[in-house]
């Protein structure tokens, strides 16, 4: 059995090195910046998965040539993923289900792309991580591609969509999919698959506007990840946690500021209050 690492002063200085109220929030960008010096290379490695949806935007970016701003955070600059896809490169250096992607694409015409070019991509990047070598991460993303195809089959159910179409089918993950696709979209029929399954469903039936919904569920995935952390206290979890928890953040200060300064300071106030530092790694100067 691996003994986890624990990484009491990176989690113990983090009110200190990243939420002074006289310095700028630290980005995702800067916060991976940051691991990358202070976790063990496997760590770091766990780290990344976190950041390869930003990644697979940029690749579709990228590969289409649509010309949008790149999306930052991510794991692979502009330069490198655009060098990556040149004609001239012979050997693909990107990760596994981005090559297959691609491979996929090969010969079809870039300018008939369609959805279902972007769900391929993340149901590949889904089977991917869900093969990662962390419990916690693999069921994160389990959790997170379940809500994301209950959210779109109400979608579908509301607007007259096919969900066979909308739907991510990840392999291994069928039984929920199952149960979208026969439209069984009653909260009893997810109780031992989902946590939180009567919340989120009472959020997906609901006639909130859009950003009511998000603020909604994303208040669910914090609880989430609180309560799959609780006895985790200086290993990875709990960084990869916060990382999620940053993310979270920093996504609602660029469409709500309002939202994303109560969600900066509801971690601030977690960070100060959740943990009994070692005499060693104290807070106190």
């Amino acid at each position: 059995m691996l003994i986890k690492r624990e990484y009491y002063c990176l989690i113990a200085g983090l009110p200190d090195l990243f939420f002074d109220e006289n310095k700028p929030t630290v980005t995702g960008s800067d916060f991976r910046e940051e691991l990358q010096h202070q976790l063990s290379q496997p760590d770091f490695k766990l780290v990344e998965y976190l950041f390869l949806p930003f990644d697979n935007r940029n690749l579709l970016n990228v590969f289409f040539g649509q010309n949008k701003p790149f999306f930052y955070p991510g794991n692979i600059t502009k330069h490198e993923l655009e060098s990556q896809l040149s004609p001239e490169n012979e050997e693909i250096q990107l990760p596994e289900y981005m090559k297959t992607f691609l491979c996929w694409m090969k010969g079809m015409d870039k300018k008939q792309a369609d959805l279902e070019d972007k769900n391929i991509l993340t149901t590949l990047f889904f089977e991917y991580a869900l093969k990662c070598p962390n419990s916690f991460l693999q069921n994160w993303f389990r959790f997170e591609l379940n809500l994301k195809n209950i959210f779109t089959a109400f979608n579908c159910k509301k607007y007259n969509y096919e969900p066979e179409i909308h739907l991510l089918e990840v392999e291994g993950e069928c039984i929920v999919y199952s149960l979208l696709i026969e439209n069984k979209l009653k909260a009893d029929y997810f109780e031992e698959l989902l946590p939180y399954h009567e919340e989120l469903f009472k959020i997906a039936e609901s006639n909130r506007v859009w950003i009511e919904k998000e603020k909604a569920v994303d208040k669910i995935k914090w609880e989430y990840l609180d309560e799959n952390t609780f006895f985790h206290f200086f290993t990875i979890e709990k960084v990869l946690a916060f990382t999620i928890k940053l993310l979270l953040i920093e996504r609602w200060m660029k469409m709500d500021k309002e939202t994303g300064k109560k969600l900066l300071h509801k971690l601030i106030d977690e960070l100060k209050t959740n943990y009994e530092f070692p005499a060693e790694f104290s807070l106190t100067k």
